[in-house]
């Protein structure tokens, strides 16, 4: 994705025959971002993505270190352009570079609804018509879907069409190690972006310019972003034909641990909207401890926490919100000190 946020890397691969690695599965509260998120993504150098396939190890430490980003995940209704974003439900904000990324997240995928982009007193806005779908869920090995988007910005006193599909395909899982570490089970997906900008050029014309980024990312439940990824990303014109390649790794990686939203079947708030009170329903494939933590837009606690131990099948627990004023607020469902999901909840009196 034009990808300030998502590059990340990989490296040679090697045959990995002796281990047999579970298949994972990408799942919507296993990688969807949420209000609290933090994200040390280091710019690096590119490496070889390696072998696809089952039970890969991929090698990426050659990458070597670079300079970091810094993402927070926060509310669309905290940043400088939520207005322009209306169909976006969260956001991740660069402070240092003052950029925003929009998206729209739900149970069945991650979609990018724009960037912006602020230098100085110039802000560069992505305003995406038709989203780009990041990742569909739930996503498994060999799954792949193609997607077309669309989005306009204004630069240098010309506006742009930018108009593309995306390819994204499941193509391999297995063991990958980064500056960051050694993670297993981390799934490798194949990220092929084929876009275009037109303008017309006062003084010159119709100018087209092609892109193609050919991406490898590697994600594992639980980390919200990819631990890794290389690209290449190739452009040309009537006066441009170039290439150039890049790789990041994400540091801070959750691994070594159970996926907590794999063991949630089925959740369920209502009513919502609600006023007074308002009920959860969880269901279990297996006993676990539960706790729930209102947070508001700004990710700040409210209301009161609910600790319990949760049974296998349906868990049910009233939410008294007669003390919270109006307003979005958000359900954080944890299991056994992991958060697994997040429900958004509107209060109306």
């Amino acid at each position: 994705m034009k990808k300030s946020l998502q590059k990340l890397f990989t490296g040679a691969s090697l045959a990995f025959a002796t281990i047999s690695l579970a298949q994972p599965t990408l799942t919507a509260t296993g990688m969807n971002p949420v209000v609290g998120d933090h994200f040390n993504n280091y710019n690096a150098g590119y490496v070889s993505p390696g072998t696809s396939g089952v039970n890969q190890t991929w090698n990426l430490a050659a990458m070597g270190t670079g300079t970091v980003s810094a993402y927070t995940g926060t509310t669309v209704a905290s940043t400088p352009y939520a207005a322009t974003y209306a169909a976006a439900n969260i956001a991740l904000a660069s402070t240092a570079a003052s950029q925003y990324i929009y998206y729209n997240t739900s149970s069945t995928a991650v979609k990018i609804e724009g960037i912006a982009v602020n230098s100085g007193t110039t802000t560069v806005e992505f305003v995406y018509s038709n989203p780009e779908d990041l990742l569909h869920f739930p996503f498994a090995y060999t799954n792949t879907y193609t997607d077309p988007w669309q989005a306009t910005f204004s630069t240098g006193g010309s506006q742009y069409l930018r108009t593309g599909n995306t390819t994204v395909t499941a193509d391999g899982y297995g063991t990958v190690t980064t500056p960051a570490g050694t993670f297993s089970n981390a799934m490798r997906v194949h990220f092929v972006e084929v876009y275009k900008d037109s303008t017309n050029i006062t003084g010159f014309g119709p100018y087209v310019l092609h892109y193609t980024n050919d991406e490898y990312m590697w994600y594992l439940n639980n980390n919200h972003y990819p631990i890794a990824s290389v690209s290449t990303l190739s452009t040309t014109s009537s006066f441009t034909n170039a290439t150039t390649q890049s790789g990041t790794y994400l540091t801070g990686v959750v691994a070594g641990i159970e996926n907590p939203s794999a063991f949630i079947s089925a959740v369920n708030l209502f009513p919502n909207p609600a006023s007074g009170s308002t009920n959860l329903t969880i269901t279990l494939t297996e006993s676990k401890a539960v706790k729930i933590t209102l947070v508001n837009i700004l990710g700040a606690e409210v209301g009161k926490t609910i600790a319990a131990e949760g049974i296998q099948g349906d868990n049910n627990y009233k939410l008294d919100i007669s003390n919270l004023s109006e307003g979005i607020y958000f359900a954080q469902i944890s299991l056994d000190g992991t958060l697994a999901s997040t429900q958004k909840m509107i209060i109306s009196k």
